[in-house]
């Protein structure tokens, strides 16, 4: 007996492109002066504006508070005869934000010595060379000088984003700004409630801001109150050097999350009230209110070494909180116990919020990253990644006590990822991938092999020059240590097609997992993507636009009721 009800369901996500020029409307647009928005509170145009502008300056005081996680995944491209673009290297950025100083900066977490980043690369670099907090500084359209004084305001029109009504206008900076503004040029949309800046895209053309940063495409959500908080900053650029037709340079993601640090972890009622200056920091590092230890927030008897660690990484703000994404794992786990005769208590999943591609047990926790879960293509894909980890805990696979030791030792959040160590060594994962083959073969996905087997080929053909992407921060390389059993399996009938619109082998990044940004509360995306027009759409592994659908808290009843928003 097995759960037989489907829960992870194939697609394929459309390229949404977001250009920064959008169509204007045939007719000319009213005077700015004439315009009234809304007209339910009867505002001037500058009465609007000027809402706007004290709108943002409360968002970029209350912001201070926070120390978010910033992460950006970028994939430099390159052009083929026919003006296709395809990933030619990538580069992977994540930190935390801070805004404690004069302006925005980040700190970034520190990396092993065996990641991609510390090792020499095999191409050649192009410019412009990317930084971390230049992909950040899209947070805010001007942090410090965005008024009436700096910048001139033009309405555009009324949209609609999602269930939200906004005010889009256009903004430019004036003829003769200061030095030190940003100088931001595009679109904004401001909401029509409480006069929040839902969405901005453009760019800056002040010289120490524009080489810095791109064309961006930055989104909030309104999580808190009536505050819209920045999420998602989609960034692309033309190749300086390559007529336009030619395509993109790069196209990069970065989603902001983690606001709500203080109530982090599923165990947070029990935990110590965290501060900016914990006693056992180095005061020479930046540290961040999240920089402490289990040992230190959790009662030592109440939970085991597994929670800790658990917990540890849930208060870093990299592991959701339990919740129903969990349970659909937890179901497809069950599946693979029950058809193997298993005992299934004690089995849990969870799943690490960032992108880069990888899965990994603690103790009987599995655990699978937010990167691997938005391109794997169907619940057969993901019963094969499961089934390797399940193997690793059936074979009683175990850190050993030295590993152990090491969660309990005080570290701050920016050295997670060279303090913690979930990798085995080659002996290991070759039991536990010939052990998952076995448990995957008696499962009900048995008659799928060969999905998993095409996931695995379209990983090594489409990740082999996107090192960031493929590297595990945590755990070992998963296109070296998992499913290699099932990716040489002989028998299989299918292989690789690329220009086979009907075979969908992996996804693009961000096809699955809807993330909260306030609560790091994951949910899966329920839109079904549209038919594929052509193989160039299918884009697996590839960075693709955001594009979500905006609304307020508490709309859905409004909605359900028939009311108007």
């Amino acid at each position: 007996m097995y759960c037989g009800k489907t829960l992870w369901f194939s697609c394929a996500i459309g390229l949404i492109l977001v250009c920064s020029g959008e169509a204007q409307n045939a007719n000319p647009p009213p005077s700015a002066t004439s315009v009234q928005a809304p007209p339910q509170k009867g505002l001037t145009f500058d009465e609007f504006i000027d809402s706007a502008i004290a709108q943002e300056r409360r968002l970029a005081k209350l912001m201070r508070n926070f120390k978010p996680v910033v992460e950006t995944y970028i994939q430099e491209q390159k052009h083929d005869s026919r003006g296709q673009t395809s990933p030619r290297a990538d580069q992977y950025f994540l930190s935390r934000l801070d805004l404690s100083g004069e302006d925005l900066s980040v700190n970034e977490f520190e990396t092993p010595d065996h990641s991609p980043r510390k090792h020499k690369r095999k191409w050649k670099r192009t410019k412009p060379v990317f930084t971390a907090d230049g992909f950040a500084q899209p947070l805010f359209p001007d942090l410090d000088h965005f008024d009436r004084q700096n910048y001139e305001f033009k309405f555009v029109r009324w949209e609609l984003l999602g269930d939200v009504r906004c005010v889009a206008l256009d903004v430019t900076p004036r003829e003769n700004p200061p030095a030190e503004i940003r100088g931001f040029m595009g679109r904004i949309w401001i909401e029509d409630q409480d006069f929040n800046i839902a969405r901005f895209t453009g760019t800056y053309t002040a010289k120490a801001f524009a080489k810095r940063s791109f064309h961006f495409d930055s989104w909030r959500l309104n999580v808190i109150g009536n505050m819209w908080l920045p999420a998602y900053i989609y960034s692309e650029e033309p190749n300086p050097d390559e007529a336009p037709r030619r395509g993109l340079s790069f196209k990069a993601q970065t989603r902001i999350w983690g606001y709500d640090a203080e109530h982090a972890g599923d165990h947070h009622e029990y935990a110590k009230t965290l501060t900016d200056n914990p006693t056992t920091a180095d005061p020479n590092r930046h540290e961040t209110s999240q920089g402490v230890s289990p040992e230190l927030s959790l009662g030592r008897t109440t939970y085991t070494p597994e929670d800790q660690v658990v917990e540890r990484l849930q208060v870093a703000g990299l592991m959701a909180p339990d919740g129903p994404v969990d349970r659909i794992l937890e179901a497809v786990t069950n599946n693979l116990l029950i058809t193997n005769d298993l005992d299934t208590a004690g089995i849990r999943c969870r799943v690490l919020l960032t992108t880069p591609v990888e899965s990994f047990v603690i103790g009987h926790t599995i655990v699978l990253s937010r990167g691997l879960l938005d391109v794997l293509p169907d619940e057969a894909s993901l019963a094969a990644v499961v089934a390797h980890e399940l193997a690793h805990i059936v074979l009683e696979h175990s850190l050993g006590a030295e590993s152990s030791s090491k969660f309990s030792v005080p570290f701050s959040d920016l050295e997670v990822f060279t303090k913690l160590n979930f990798r085995f060594d080659a002996a290991r994962e070759a039991a536990a991938d010939k052990k998952g083959q076995e448990l995957f073969s008696k499962s009900p996905y048995k008659d799928k092999l060969a999905n998993a087997a095409l996931f695995m080929q379209a990983f090594q053909v489409h990740t082999a020059k996107l090192p960031n992407l493929a590297h595990s921060r945590f755990s070992n390389g998963f296109g070296s240590s998992h499913l290699i059993r099932m990716q040489g399996v002989a028998n299989s009938p299918k292989r690789l097609r690329t220009n086979d619109t009907n075979q969908i082998a992996a996804l693009p990044l961000g096809s699955r997992i809807k993330l909260d940004p306030w609560s790091d509360k994951i949910e899966m995306l329920k839109a079904q993507s549209p038919p594929l027009l052509s193989a160039s759409e299918k884009r697996p592994f590839e960075v693709s636009p955001f594009f979500p659908y905006l609304k307020r808290p508490g709309e859905e009843k409004q909605s359900a009721e028939g009311t108007n928003p």
